[in-house]
């Protein structure tokens, strides 16, 4: 294959062009068009193309080829991508909803543990105001116990003094009785 520039290809093209131009027609019908040169010049366009074009053409269906493969396979992977996102967003939501119900039963044992701390404290503030109110009471009643004791002991004493006075008031007019008899 011989290799024209394209500028005599271009140059062909405007001349097919400018004998359509000057062909005359009658709807879609042209007339006064040589159907021989119009054939010619089209052998002629098509026998020069440059090799390229073939190879342009080749790439340009081959490149076609590759850039529909890679949007199918950009898709695919792109809804892959969405279905791993909403996976993973499902599955965040699952270990986010499980977390709170952790904190949720944590603050509730929590809460309960201070309800039963606060109700201790309470009891134990009961119990310890009871006892001082009943040390009180017995030490009251052990002062008051201790008081008739020593009432007692006092007129026991009392008695026993009186006796002690008694016997000693006896014992002296004895004595004085006996001592005056003897002198």
């Amino acid at each position: 294959m011989m290799h024209t520039d394209v500028s005599t290809i271009r140059k062909w093209l405007r001349e097919l062009d400018q004998a359509f131009e000057r062909a005359r027609s009658v709807g879609p019908v042209v007339v006064g068009l040589d159907k021989g040169e119009c054939h010619n010049r089209v052998q002629q366009i098509l026998a020069n193309l440059p090799s390229d074009f073939d190879k342009a053409e080749r790439v340009l269906r081959e490149s076609d080829r590759l850039i529909g493969g890679a949007q199918t396979e950009a898709q695919m992977t792109i809804a892959q991508a969405q279905e791993e996102a909403r996976r993973i967003v499902d599955q965040a939501r699952r270990d986010a909803e499980q977390i709170l119900e952790r904190a949720h039963a944590e603050q509730q044992r929590m809460l309960s543990q201070t309800e039963v701390y606060q109700l201790a404290q309470t009891q134990a503030q009961e119990i310890l105001e009871s006892a001082r109110e009943k040390a009180q009471q017995i030490r009251q009643g052990a002062d008051e116990y201790a008081y008739e004791v020593l009432t007692q002991l006092e007129g026991a004493l009392a008695k026993v003094m009186n006796t002690v006075q008694n016997g000693k008031v006896l014992l002296e007019d004895y004595l004085k009785q006996r001592v005056g008899t003897r002198r």
